[in-house]
């Protein structure tokens, strides 16, 4: 095996008086050795990130802030409803169970005062495009609790209730947090600051994918970035974190989870770790209940971490025969190992290495049965989240109960072929860029282009993995897309066998294994070669400005730019509708613009310096 690098990871068990007393000491069971920067500390991914990932970090952020207000307000899945739902909270109307409540009257007027409709059919969808001449200025437009006192017709069926509210909380927090009475505000400034919540959420994903990268890769520059290059790869990814969404939440959870389970993966499987990792999987039920995939594999992650302990204590009690005889000074020599009556030569009695077992080989902490880990993490991932799942299934004796009324979506009659083109091809176009209701479309090139190469990079990542672990991690990272696929099929399946209706097919449901998946085809570009795998960062960074531009290309006109009109006087519509003046657009804008060109020098400085970052990390510290 090859010597352990010299980055202070794993210590030589030299410089012994004794080297035969030393070589059997490497067997003995010894307390629990954690290599620095091993342990997961989720606030020291902020400290220890390097400044290209914080470049894309920030780029990603300012084009989700763009997204923000690009979009028209409303056009977004199921936001109208996602509004209401956080303004039900801020009224103190309670969480009641699905069927037993309809969207506020406040809910419909903003629906109507939304460049939602038009001007003859306010709250039937209206492909636009919006002008400025539409618009109410700023100024005179009514404020919630107005809107709340206007006669209106009667709302639709609320939906949203049939998830847990933690998502909603939060934001109604945030909103009873700003200086006065929060249904005082604007309803275009409730779902501007809305939006820019959700934009928080979503924004750490490149962090989050590099951190998950990083430590799986152990320490690989090229995979680190091209993974938190990804995210930004995703326009439909830009839309949806820029609006009002309970997905936006899970996103987040579950790529703290994911990251805490690719540490655990790795051998760190303290109670701290578990504490952390079941309280984000609490977190994320406590959000939606398509999180339940992460359990299983969370559990499995440390189920690998424990039998892999056992087989490495094994493989090394076994390397101790061999050490004894290599110890062994022969005849003629000296203790110390050199010739009779000269003091050189030492025998060298490092271990040979094992993935981050430390110099003594895994602890008897590390080698027992998980049981205290899955224990702590199961509770507090009940206790945060998984609770409200038991209660429904007690309560209502479902998982998820279903919501009487709730619209059946596109009738396709009994033709199952017609079903399962549109939940493969659908999933893959509304995951790439679907944007709106459905509204734009992009085009066929960008997106087969875009899934053959997430489909080579981490078929690459697997193929060329350094070693059959790292293998069976990529693996089980994968399950999160594929188990958020299944969960959908079975859910919309189920309803079109009864209705013939398809409905619940979004590529959005897969979001929640976006960091997993992000890991892998950054792992994949760092497997391309030695001399490619540089140039890799700066090619991820080319393709996501190449997908950005082309949706943005498509939807910016689509919704805003007049007939006979240029893109000034989509701007200038634009401007008109939006929430905050035409100051705020320009700095987004410019932000947009400096940003990418500091992520463009980072990719630059990865292509100058090399592939692999062998400073010691300061993260388990």
């Amino acid at each position: 095996m090859t010597a352990p690098p010299s980055d202070g990871t794993v210590q030589s068990l030299g410089d012994s008086v004794d080297s035969t007393a030393a070589a059997r000491a490497a067997t003995t069971p010894a307390p629990v050795v954690i290599p620095d920067g091993t342990r997961f500390r989720p606030w020291r991914i902020l400290r220890t990130a390097p400044p290209t990932v914080w470049a894309i970090t920030l780029l990603f952020t300012a084009v989700l802030a763009g997204w923000s207000v690009m979009m028209p307000q409303y056009h977004a899945p199921d936001e109208p409803n996602h509004v209401d739902a956080v303004m039900r909270l801020v009224e103190g109307k309670g969480w009641p169970h699905p069927g037993h409540v309809i969207v506020t009257r406040g809910g419909v007027g903003a629906i109507i005062a939304a460049p939602y409709g038009s001007e003859k059919r306010p709250r039937d969808l209206s492909a636009g495009p919006f002008t400025a001449a539409q618009a109410t200025p700023r100024d005179e437009r009514p404020s919630w609790e107005e809107l709340e006192r206007t006669p209106a017709p009667r709302g639709g069926i609320q939906q949203i209730v049939q998830h847990p509210p933690l998502y909603y909380w939060v934001n109604a927090v945030i909103l009873k947090a700003i200086p006065g009475d929060a249904d005082d505000l604007r309803w275009d400034e409730i779902i501007g600051i809305l939006r820019l919540v959700s934009v928080v959420m979503v924004a750490p994903l490149p962090l989050l994918a590099w951190a998950g990268a990083h430590r799986l890769s152990d320490g690989s520059r090229v995979a680190g970035t091209c993974a938190a290059l990804v995210p930004l790869a995703i326009p439909e990814l830009s839309h949806i974190g820029s609006s009002v969404n309970n997905d936006n939440l899970l996103i987040l959870t579950a790529g703290l989870a994911t990251v805490g389970i690719v540490y655990v993966l790795r051998g760190d499987t303290s109670l701290r770790t578990a504490a952390w990792t079941g309280g984000f999987l609490g977190l994320a039920l406590m959000t939606k209940s398509l999180a339940i995939v992460l359990v299983p594999m969370a559990a499995l992650a440390y189920v690998l971490a424990w039998s892999r302990a056992r087989r490495d204590a094994r493989a090394l009690r076994g390397a101790a025969p061999a050490a004894d005889t290599a110890a062994a000074p022969p005849p003629g020599t000296g203790a110390g190992g050199g010739a009779a009556g000269g003091g050189g030569g030492r025998a060298d009695l490092r271990p040979f290495r094992l993935a981050d077992a430390g110099p003594a080989g895994p602890s008897a902490t590390a080698q027992r049965p998980p049981w205290r880990q899955i224990l702590l993490g199961g509770a507090l991932m009940i206790a945060l989240g998984g609770w409200w799942w038991i209660v429904n299934v007690v309560r209502w004796g479902a998982f998820q109960p279903e919501t009487p009324g709730f619209p059946l979506g596109q009738y396709l009659g009994d033709d199952w072929g017609a079903y399962t083109e549109l939940l493969i091809n659908g999933t893959i176009l509304r995951w790439w860029g679907s944007f709106g209701w459905f509204e734009v479309n992009l085009t066929t090139i960008p997106v087969r282009t875009g899934t053959a190469l997430v489909i080579f990079f981490f078929a690459l990542a697997l193929i060329r993995a350094r070693n059959w672990r790292i293998r069976v991690d990529l693996l089980l990272l994968l399950w999160v897309t594929w188990g958020l696929f299944g969960l959908m099929t079975l859910q919309s399946a189920k309803n079109f066998d009864k209705h013939f209706h398809v409905s619940g097919i979004s590529g959005r449901y897969l979001y929640a294994g976006l960091v997993a998946l992000a890991i892998g085809i950054g792992l994949g570009a760092a497997a391309t070669g030695r001399y490619l795998s540089r140039v890799m960062p700066l090619l991820f960074l080319a393709g996501a400005v190449t997908l950005q531009v082309w949706a943005i290309s498509m939807v910016f006109p689509h919704f805003w730019q007049p007939k006979g009109g240029d893109l000034g006087d989509a701007w200038d519509d634009m401007a008109a509708w939006a929430p905050w003046s035409e100051g705020t657009l320009v700095f987004i804008a410019v932000a947009v613009c400096a940003l990418a060109v500091a992520t463009l020098a980072g990719c630059l400085w990865v292509l100058v310096i090399g592939e692999r970052d062998t400073r010691p990390s300061r993260s388990g510290r």
